[in-house]
């Protein structure tokens, strides 16, 4: 949960470095734009928005495995996951993480196309191939929690096998937060592989209208999802 609140926080700091220059440069962008992509802020927040989108993904994804494993072996104690069992797996989660959101910054890919510094460079095959990578690892993770939460129902509902209550209960919260997550990106996924496929489905002036709006928001409604 700490590390979701991380990746959270790093979307508060992409969406405030997009504010602020929003600010400075109200009615004359057209005179920074240049500045502005091409200099070391839009990279800056490219890094930390791709970082942070990236990280809550992977942190949801293995919040929705340790939930079902913890109910499928609930009665078996010499299987239970161990805290360094789960430093390691969130050690290996920020390092890719970490060089999926530094790789625009090394020449593959660019933070640089667009104003809200997201890697929507798709003018080489490596770029497209960077955007479809990203895209890839999200619907896979998508597929992951989707068969996780029913193999938990299907578990739950199974008169001959009762788990801890502590455990369904929980599982049942991680649910709520974590489909809600996906809701938000799912949009912006579709769009994303039909512009992949060249078949564009939205024009990018409306691409970035549904980005600015569905992009953050997942990031805006944990906080309030975890005091819930």
């Amino acid at each position: 949960m700490c590390n979701l609140a991380f990746a959270d926080f790093c979307m508060g700091v992409y969406l405030l470095l997009i504010a602020s220059v929003d600010l400075y440069t109200h009615t004359e962008y057209y005179n920074h734009a240049i500045d502005w992509q091409t200099g070391p802020g839009c990279n800056t927040a490219g890094f930390f928005t791709v970082f942070a989108s990236e990280l809550s993904v992977y942190t949801l994804t293995v919040i929705t495995l340790e939930r079902w494993y913890a109910i499928t072996f609930a009665m078996r104690l010499d299987r239970k996951i161990r805290l360094r069992h789960a430093y390691t797996i969130m050690a290996g989660g920020w390092v890719s993480c970490f060089l999926l959101a530094l790789l625009p910054m090394v020449g593959i890919s660019s933070y640089a196309k667009v104003s809200i510094c997201l890697p929507m460079d798709t003018d080489t095959p490596l770029a497209l191939a960077y955007i479809a990578l990203v895209l890839l690892l999200n619907v896979v993770a998508f597929v992951i929690v989707c068969s996780c939460y029913v193999k938990i129902y299907i578990t739950v509902r199974n008169p001959q096998y009762n788990p801890r209550d502590k455990d369904t209960k929980i599982a049942k919260r991680m649910a709520v937060l974590i489909f809600t997550d996906f809701m938000c990106m799912a949009p912006i996924s579709f769009y994303a592989l039909s512009a992949l496929m060249n078949k564009p489905l939205i024009t990018v002036t409306n691409s970035k209208i549904l980005l600015v709006l569905f992009y953050p928001l997942n990031s805006c409604a944990n906080p309030f999802l975890y005091a819930i």
